[in-house]
């Protein structure tokens, strides 16, 4: 298992649109493809928006990401989000430990 998480960095002032629209479009069509979305946050004084989502291994990523990306509404979300973003996203892959809390 790991996590992933993952930053986008809205154009300045859209960072609130921008929270919106990934809570109320992006994160639901990504759980409608299997994803697990651990939490989602937004980052005080920036336009920015943290997503952590959880895979079961590599296999589960790539299955995941393919159901999401051949979902009919995926170019057009994406579409949306690419309008609002300033620069390219970041994203830290993360293994939990054997005594973690979220094994």
């Amino acid at each position: 298992m790991f996590y992933e998480i993952r930053t986008e960095h809205a154009r300045a002032g859209l960072g609130p649109e921008l929270a919106l629209y990934m809570d109320e479009t992006v994160i639901p069509l990504h759980q409608e493809g299997g994803m697990t979305v651990v939490g989602s946050f937004t980052v005080p004084g920036e336009d920015a928006f943290v997503w952590i989502r959880r895979f079961e291994d590599d296999a589960d990523r790539e299955r995941v990401l393919e159901a999401v990306h051949g979902h009919p509404r995926c170019g057009t979300v994406a579409d949306t989000v690419s309008a609002m973003v300033g620069r390219s996203e970041s994203t830290i892959r993360l293994a939990p430990t054997p005594r973690s809390g979220l094994r």
